[in-house]
């Protein structure tokens, strides 16, 4: 397997005006590139276990139970939180600072009224 770099030399390219756009990009782009890895895997496995096509139907047909279903729907959650962590942490910041300024201004206010 080829090692990468963690990190690429130079400055990383911008496409939009908006960072947080080419940040959106960026995230997006990895996302998909991790499904088409899972996706060669997933078909390698299934082709390496069963060449006849019973175990990609029997796959097809599965159907979990709701316990199984549940601990799906708990993993689904987790990744959904993991990848929009950088979005949530954005949005945070910004109720943050919006709370900060409506203090000022209500302290601001309060001193020409008062």
């Amino acid at each position: 397997m080829i090692e990468l770099p963690r990190k690429a030399k130079g400055e990383r390219p911008s496409y939009f005006e908006d960072g947080t756009l080419d940040s959106m990009l960026s995230m997006l782009l990895a996302l998909a590139g991790e499904v088409v890895v899972l996706r060669e895997r997933l078909d390698s496995a299934e082709r390496i276990i069963d060449g006849s096509g019973l175990l990609t139907d029997r796959i097809d047909a599965y159907r979990p139970s709701p316990e199984v279903a549940a601990k799906r729907e708990a993993l689904r959650a987790q990744f959904i939180d993991l990848v929009m962590r950088p979005v949530q942490q954005e949005y945070e910041n910004l109720q943050e600072k919006a709370a900060r300024q409506e203090s000022y201004h209500k302290a601001i206010d309060l001193c020409i009224s008062g």
